[in-house]
């Protein structure tokens, strides 16, 4: 009885700091909503501010290029009296191009300053989603969202070969044997059956069908086996090329992608409130 007290008391507390820290990261999420919001804004008014400064610089070189040219004439006419007033024009704009490229270096500064915003505010958006990938696999219980070992090879194609070409236990042995080989081979970094090719308008890595090793896996374990491997290759070269080792994600197993805090701090919050009030029915009863 003492167990079950200490057990249920441990999970209260778990409730309680898990309903905390969605309380911060929702406040961070919407923190850095509006901050992207301000932050596109702000570019697009850097970008068309930028874009009219150079249109102006490029009139007033133009201008002073005209000038010159004038100068040039006037001075081959000999006509002085102009030359004093031409030298004024030409002060005059060389000191509006000097507060124009002014101008310019501050709006490079706001922008290197926005820059460095955006990358604070991934890094606390990463922080947040490492914090729910330590703590969802003890208090999600879902089936739509969760957390997702990228990179990790399916073993169960391996274990239906291996059911129908072995019996006994056996076969299972047999099938843990495959998998962790085809995970060793996965993480292998020295093995690389990509190639590149355009897809979509774009020069992109794809798998190469023709790999020696990928070969031989079809033809020895099947089409549902190759591609288990296969899938483990592409997610390590999306979620992690340069280290070839599983790496955990949130994930989104109902539509076969990677969650965004926002789902999962509503599927969080919803399981929560379905506990608060099964726990309610249950004093009531």
């Amino acid at each position: 009885m003492r167990k079950m007290e200490f057990i249920g008391l441990q999970n209260e507390k778990m409730k309680v700091e898990l309903e905390c820290q969605m309380r911060n990261m929702r406040f961070i999420m919407l923190q850095n909503e509006k901050l992207k919001d301000d932050f596109v804004y702000q570019r697009q008014e850097l970008e068309q501010h930028a874009k009219e400064l150079e249109k102006q610089k490029a009139e007033l070189d133009l201008e002073k290029k005209n000038l010159l040219l004038e100068k040039e004439k006037l001075k081959a006419q000999n006509l002085f009296e102009d030359d004093y007033s031409l030298n004024i024009q030409i002060d005059a704009l060389k000191e509006e191009l000097a507060e124009k490229v002014d101008e310019l270096h501050d709006m490079e500064s706001l922008n290197q300053t926005l820059i460095l915003r955006e990358h604070m505010s991934n890094v606390e958006l990463q922080d947040a989603r490492k914090e729910l990938i330590s703590i969802l696999p003890n208090v999600l219980d879902t089936l739509t969202i969760g957390v997702k070992r990228m990179g990790e090879v399916d073993q169960k194609p391996f274990q239906d070969v291996c059911l129908q070409r072995f019996s006994g236990e056996d076969w299972d042995v047999r099938s843990v044997e495959q998998s962790s080989l085809w995970q060793e081979n996965v993480k292998d970094p020295s093995w690389q059956p990509f190639k590149n090719m355009i897809k979509d308008g774009k020069l992109q890595e794809v798998i190469d069908e023709h790999d020696s090793k990928l070969k031989e896996l079809r033809r020895l374990w099947g089409e549902a086996a190759y591609n288990a491997v296969v899938n483990a290759l592409l997610e390590l070269n999306e979620y992690n090329p340069s280290g070839r080792y599983v790496v955990k994600e949130l994930w989104n197993f109902k539509e076969g992608r990677r969650a965004s805090l926002k789902e999962v701090i509503e599927c969080v919050t919803q399981q929560l409130k379905t506990l608060k009030s099964r726990k309610h029915r249950r004093r009531e009863g």
